[in-house]
């Protein structure tokens, strides 16, 4: 089982680097006005909407590779952060903009799954 949970978390590893990089993209294309709907805050061009983007995209490669590289106790934290700033941050675009965001649905569901594995292959060890 301890194989099947680490190409798991290698596989999530591998989402998580292609989620980031699209979160950037489409930010980048919501920011410049050519996407538009997308991302809430960016097309208003809110100054802290857009720098907490870009910090969760970067946060994403970094958790990525750090789940490809198979560091189990790195990527359980970068899962809860996900998890949590996910969370907060679905609360506060409904609260705030009456919006959802996809993008941070899915930092909470690729956080929430990473902390999972990752508690799985440390109680296997």
């Amino acid at each position: 089982m301890k194989n099947s949970n680490m190409t798991a978390l290698k596989a999530i590893g591998i989402f998580m680097i292609i989620f980031a990089l699209v979160y950037a993209l489409v930010g980048t294309l919501a920011l410049a006005g050519t996407l538009t709907g997308v991302m809430p805050g960016h097309e208003t061009q809110e100054i802290m909407v857009v720098v907490l983007a870009y910090v969760v995209a970067l946060l994403g490669l970094i958790c990525g590779v750090v789940c490809v590289k198979g560091i189990t106790g790195s990527a359980k934290v970068f899962g809860l952060l996900f998890g949590v700033l996910g969370l907060a941050a679905l609360v506060y675009q409904q609260v705030a903009q009456d919006s959802f965001s996809i993008f941070d649905c899915l930092a909470m569901c690729f956080g929430v799954a990473i902390y999972y594995i990752a508690s799985q292959i440390e109680k296997e060890n």
